[in-house]
């Protein structure tokens, strides 16, 4: 749960926090309770606090579904906000929808947002956006409209291999060598279809070559980020892409496309998240 208190009349920045309470994390759907207590310093108050909420808060496991917009789409979500009841008459919740896509299926929840952030900070962004994470999302934007995206299993996936494989025999730190990472990141990337062959080789020379739970952790994640590199061409090829994330994993992103001759920048995902929520909410008054 990442949020930020701004003023209203202003726009400035009063206040800004994260704290470990993803949906997951929230029991009997809490998220009420969870609002007034870390907030309760401004309800005491004579105010009414608008809270625009974006991301898995607003799926079937959140706090209420607020349903999709289908691409393309140009970002107008002010006009279809999703308003919450609550007990505690001081709190408009409102929720943005996500985005779905029915040919290849596929649904986004946040990168909505995020993607808002995107064409409102570059001024008319046409390229491609990488946000990277959990599940890596490919965004193509022409005229201010999110035409179509696909969704890769990577963050997740890395997680399933280093904890549940046989490979999690042979790991017991989470450094990451940037190097390593993209010399196996370019071994997945021009080899995809050996993509599980090189995986059990990592425990092949963690026993054979004593290769170190650093170094493996290393390859893993670079034959991951390779893998899905190697699928996305379609979005990345030829064109601008904007990678979204943070330090070790998104300069692996960046490594690789430079490499194919493509031209990258990398943007904080707070950020854009913000620039794409004031904007919602300066429409939606």
């Amino acid at each position: 749960m990442r949020y930020w208190i701004i003023n209203r009349e202003d726009g400035k920045l009063i206040n800004e926090n994260s704290i470990p309470l993803g949906i997951k994390f929230i029991n009997h759907k809490n998220f009420e309770n969870i609002l007034v207590n870390e907030f309760q310093d401004y309800l005491l108050e004579n105010l009414t606090i608008d809270i625009l909420c974006c991301g898995m808060i607003g799926s079937k496991q959140g706090w209420k579904d607020s349903g999709y917009f289908s691409v393309p789409f140009t970002p107008e979500f002010y006009k279809k906000l999703v308003f919450v009841k609550t007990k505690n008459k001081k709190l408009n919740i409102y929720i943005v929808p996500g985005l779905k896509q029915s040919n290849p299926p596929d649904v986004m929840r946040g990168e909505e947002t995020q993607s808002l952030g995107i064409i409102k900070k570059y001024n008319n962004f046409d390229g491609v956006i990488c946000f990277t994470g959990t599940h890596s999302k490919w965004v193509q934007i022409v005229g201010n409209e999110i035409i179509s995206f696909e969704t890769f299993l990577t963050g997740e996936l890395f997680q399933i291999i280093s904890e549940h494989s046989i490979l999690k025999q042979s790991i017991s730190t989470k450094k990451i060598d940037i190097n390593l990472a993209k010399e196996y990141a370019l071994i997945a990337f021009s080899d995809p279809h050996k993509f599980s062959k090189n995986l059990f080789e990592l425990r092949a020379k963690n026993l054979i070559d004593n290769l170190n739970s650093s170094e493996i952790l290393s390859c893993l994640s670079g034959l991951i980020i390779g893998l899905e590199i190697a699928g996305s061409r379609k979005y990345w090829l030829g064109n601008e892409v904007i990678l979204v994330g943070s330090s070790p994993m998104v300069d692996i992103y960046k490594l690789i496309l430079n490499k194919q001759n493509i031209a990258t920048s990398i943007q904080d995902s707070k950020d854009i998240s913000l620039i794409g929520l004031k904007d919602i909410y300066k429409n939606l008054n």
